[in-house]
């Protein structure tokens, strides 16, 4: 006998069915969206590696091949200091003022911080008519500063002997990055020195010159 089931309508599923059915395609459809998002991100950083990629090689070869500012400015030459004409003004008032030129042929500033003489008992740097002591006088590069009266001075306190015009005074410039540079100033107008009177000068350096009193020749 054959089956009568084969010959008849053929089966329905019923509601449970359906919803099991349903369930399952929701399931599938929810992974199907996870694996094409994850497979999308993974396609976009699969095209933006090459980029990535030479964008670090050139930040790279950049970076070694960039010339460094502070390496490739060439160092500024030192200071290079010269005094000419320098003069002591014959004595008026409580301190003595030495003139003097300051030019610097080198490429680089320096600074007048003090002076030292072993004729006064203490040298202040001045300008004008103000009491104020100065902390220093800048020497530009390439440029020249006069020290003349009314302008910048050199200031002699507390003489240890009386001046006698034509004397050369020894004045111990200090600067900041030159060093101490030696100058002599003669007493009275400003007057170039013989190299006799520069000689005699150096003879007291080391040691204050012999005093000399009122009245003596």
């Amino acid at each position: 006998m054959e089956d009568d089931r084969a010959e008849g309508p053929e089966a329905q599923p019923d509601d449970a069915e359906l919803a099991e059915l349903e369930r399952e395609a929701a399931a599938l459809e929810a992974a199907a969206e996870r694996r094409g998002g994850l497979t999308g991100a993974r396609r976009m950083l699969l095209l933006q590696a090459p980029v990535l990629v030479v964008l670090a090689v050139v930040l790279m070869v950049w970076g070694r091949n960039a010339p460094d500012s502070a390496a490739a400015a060439p160092a500024a030459a030192p200071p290079k200091l010269g005094m000419v004409g320098a003069y002591l003004a014959l004595p008026s008032g409580s301190a003595d003022h030495a003139y003097l030129t300051i030019k610097n042929n080198g490429g680089s500033a320096d600074r007048l911080v003090s002076v030292d003489s072993p004729w006064a008992s203490s040298v202040t740097l001045t300008e004008g008519s103000s009491p104020t002591a100065l902390p220093w006088i800048t020497i530009p590069a390439h440029g020249t500063v006069l020290l003349k009266p009314g302008g910048y001075a050199i200031a002699l306190n507390g003489l240890t002997r009386t001046p006698v015009p034509g004397d050369p005074i020894e004045l111990d410039l200090n600067f900041a990055t030159s060093g101490t540079v030696y100058s002599y100033a003669p007493v009275g107008p400003k007057t170039p020195l013989t190299v006799q009177q520069v000689m005699d000068a150096m003879k007291y350096m080391g040691r204050l010159p012999p005093l000399s009193t009122p009245g003596q020749g």
